[in-house]
């Protein structure tokens, strides 16, 4: 079966059989050095943080996973990722091979389901105003999420194995169901928190994020009630076959590919209506701290009495927050193509999806196979991976931690749009102000999926996975995740000493900050 008509298949009938690894990076955010990367849990903790001033240059992360489909291929993710892959596994022309086999199953007739995608954390910032006591941020990021819920097992077979596999010809499939929904999301986000109790053991502050969204890119199907069987197609000597839908009861859609093509750092795509997509979200968060010795980090300047500024004082933390509160409105006429079909006794042949342009090409392609229904209004809202983030951070002894982390989903399944991944973590980890390296300990794939995973920081370089084992290709996995990135940042000044930073005074990176 051809790529394009394996996309189009993966729009209309909903098959691709994966789903959800965690977005929240427990490695490398749930430190008091994570700087920005910690406000996508909480926003409370740009309040009251290590850093008087604090860059983050570039992120990103990559996650897959699923409850069908088991990786059985001979060389790993990590591979795949690195471009490294040994040339036993490529053909003459060095084009990788994956054959279907390489993709083993587990059939339980339960539906399938996936989340899948990453994000791009770009240039962003945060730093501390009166006297630490208020932390402002501004953060920017794009984000891509593919989700898949309600998936038959039937129609999740047919898009991993395709066509091809001899068990799924001749047979018809009925009551097929599903959704899909893609989005790719760009973010800008400002940040404020407060210091709202501090009365020595017992301190508290609270955060929230306002976010600007920009819709880029959005396809989306929901199919109910369908039926379907594969045949030999006698035009290609029954070496290829075809798709005949009995009936297909079916909304789908897109966003023109020019939607993100033509985006432009101007008032109209950031406030305005000129993208395809675009709305408003919200974080809202609350931090508290024990500081049973609180005396420690205390000192007299002047006849007032100070904190060191420089230092964690909690003997624990706790953390709570609502996270991805909003939608994206997509409501652009010149970018949003969106068809409603009921019809019966169609076909998909491998012909009508060659040589496409585009996901416009792969929706006529579709609307031409169908030859049934009529556009739809331009206009639909796709919910945010709206979640409840829970931690605790436990201080052992100096610079040695324990965190556990908790992420409950809050969408439903069948709702239109993103769905986050219910998490949970346990992560021991040492911290050190110019190096960090923790384990995180989880259950993923809502709760289902035992993993272990490592992260690091060095200076302002960190690195890191959640599941190590599914990178290197360990027992057949059915997800993995790999995240990195450059940041840095000022460390707010202990008493009676010079303010140490990052980068070192004789960097590049100093000499730019200083000449600004």
């Amino acid at each position: 079966m051809p790529k394009s008509l394996s996309v189009a298949i993966l729009i209309i009938l909903l098959g691709l059989p994966l789903r959800g690894l965690c977005q929240h990076l427990p490695g490398i955010s749930m430190g008091n050095f994570a700087g920005t990367n910690a406000l996508y849990h909480n926003p409370a903790f740009v309040a009251d943080s290590r850093y008087g001033l604090y860059v983050n240059l570039v992120g990103t992360q990559f996650y897959t996973a699923n409850n069908h489909v088991k990786y059985k291929a001979p060389y790993s993710f990590l591979s795949l990722i690195t471009n490294t892959v040994s040339d036993e596994y490529r053909n003459e022309k060095g084009v990788l091979m994956f054959p279907r086999s390489y993709l083993g199953e587990k059939l339980n007739g339960n539906k399938k389901y996936l989340n899948a995608g990453g994000d791009t954390r770009l240039p962003s910032v945060m730093f501390n105003i009166l006297k630490g006591r208020v932390g402002v941020g501004i953060s920017t990021r794009v984000r891509y999420m593919l989700n898949t819920s309600q998936v038959t097992e039937p129609l999740a077979r047919l898009i991993s194995k395709t066509t091809q596999q001899k068990e799924l010809q001749g047979v018809l499939f009925e009551n097929q169901s599903g959704q899909l929904h893609f989005n790719g999301v760009g973010e800008i986000a400002f940040t404020v928190g407060g210091t709202v109790i501090d009365n020595e053991t017992d301190f508290i502050k609270v955060g929230v994020t306002v976010k600007r969204l920009i819709g880029l890119y959005n396809a989306h199907t929901i199919i109910d009630n369908s039926s379907y069987d594969i045949n030999p197609d006698e035009l290609y000597e029954n070496k290829r076959q075809f798709i005949f839908v009995n009936e297909i009861n079916v909304r789908y859609g897109i966003t023109r590919d020019e939607g993100f093509q033509n985006i432009r750092a101007s008032p109209a795509w950031l406030i305005g209506g000129a993208p395809p997509g675009s709305g408003w979200g919200f974080d809202l968060g609350a931090v508290y701290e024990y500081r049973p010795d609180i005396n420690k980090f205390s000192y007299t300047e002047v006849g007032v009495r100070k904190r060191d500024a420089s230092k964690n004082k909690y003997l624990y933390r706790v953390a709570l927050s609502l996270t991805d509160i909003g939608k994206v409105h997509f409501k652009n006429p010149a970018y949003v193509l969106q068809q409603e079909t009921h019809t019966s006794n169609k076909e998909f042949r491998y012909d009508s999806f060659q040589k496409l342009k585009g996901s416009e090409g792969i929706f006529e392609a579709i609307n031409t196979s169908l030859e049934g229904g009529q556009p739809i209004a331009p206009n639909f809202k796709s919910v945010l991976p709206t979640a409840f983030q829970a931690s605790v951070d436990y201080n052992i002894k100096p610079n040695v931690y324990v965190s556990g982390l908790w992420v409950q989903n809050l969408i439903s399944q069948s709702a239109f749009g993103m769905k986050a991944e219910s998490y949970l973590a346990v992560t021991p980890r040492y911290e050190h102000r110019w190096y960090e390296f923790s384990v995180p300990i989880s259950l993923m794939n809502h709760y289902r999926s035992p993993a272990i995973g490592i992260a690091g920081r060095a200076g302002p370089v960190w690195i890191g996975t959640d599941h190590i084992t599914g990178l290197l290709n360990i027992g057949n996995p059915k997800s993995f995740n790999l995240y990195f990135g450059i940041s840095g940042g000022f460390f707010r000044r202990p008493p009676e000493s010079r303010n140490k930073c990052w980068p070192p005074e004789d960097s590049w990176l100093r000499r730019i900050f200083t000449k600004r």
